[in-house]
């Protein structure tokens, strides 16, 4: 049986003794059922792993004994930066989920012209909240030491300054495999997706003008959605460890 993988806070670790209670070890303990024996891989907020085997369960606590520190897991080699435009409800949530899952680095929520969902400050730090824990279930379901870094939801930012910015366009600018034979390797990469309806002409031309290069998928016009799943996808697969066996 697999190791069971979750997430802790520095405190649970002490020596060599690991010690997990409050919601984690309910979870552990009534649902996923872990008895004395059995492995855990337990990641810090800094992205190592804990590699341990339980000695106790009770109640309120599941006890383990530390085995070994692991590297971080999951990490991809191109820290990739999903610049996305707020969508509807459960579009939102699909990507915050399939980005975590599929290794992005940074989810940076934005406001764009056409964008429907608009919040109070309040409604905004409650979205992001939200989206942050459903990255962590993801990046636990996926063995991911480091979850996607959710950002509160923002105005369309500039360009930043570390590697390329790609400015996804239904139907303009280059082919992704022409940018990606322009760029054979990146360390970092900032992929600007638009909302339903797409981007406004004078925000395609301000991001345009900031630097970004418009590029398209093909022939095919995608969802939003699907549009930056696949954006992420194609990314990870020529510049991060998709296509690259884990050693």
């Amino acid at each position: 049986m697999p190791a069971t993988f979750l997430f802790i806070t520095p405190d649970a670790w002490r020596d060599d003794t690991l010690t997990i209670g409050g919601a984690r070890a309910h979870h552990l303990a009534r649902v996923r059922r872990v008895a004395a024996g059995e492995l855990l891989r337990a990641a810090l907020p800094d992205g190592r792993v804990l590699r341990a085997a339980v000695t106790g369960v009770t109640a309120t606590a599941v006890v383990a004994h530390v085995l070994a520190v692991e590297p971080p897991a999951g990490v991809s080699p191109c820290r990739i930066t999903l610049c996305q435009a707020v969508l509807k409800g459960e579009k939102m949530e699909l990507v915050v989920q399939k980005a975590s899952e599929l290794g992005a680095h940074t989810l940076a929520p934005v406001f764009a012209a056409r964008s429907v969902p608009r919040w109070t400050a309040a409604q905004a730090r409650e979205r992001a909240a939200r989206w942050a824990r459903i990255a962590e279930s993801a990046a636990e379901q996926c063995e991911r030491s480091l979850p996607l870094r959710v950002l509160p939801p923002a105005p369309l930012p500039d360009p930043p300054p570390d590697g390329p910015s790609l400015l996804l366009h239904e139907r303009a600018g280059r082919a992704l495999p022409e940018i990606a034979a322009a760029y054979p390797r990146l360390d970092a990469v900032t992929l600007y997706l638009g909302p339903e309806g797409g981007w406004t002409d004078a925000e395609a031309a301000r991001l345009r003008d900031a630097g970004a290069q418009p590029v398209h998928l093909g022939g095919r016009v995608l969802r939003a959605e699907t549009a930056s799943i696949a954006a992420v996808t194609l990314a990870q697969y020529l510049w991060g460890d998709l296509a690259r066996p884990q050693v």
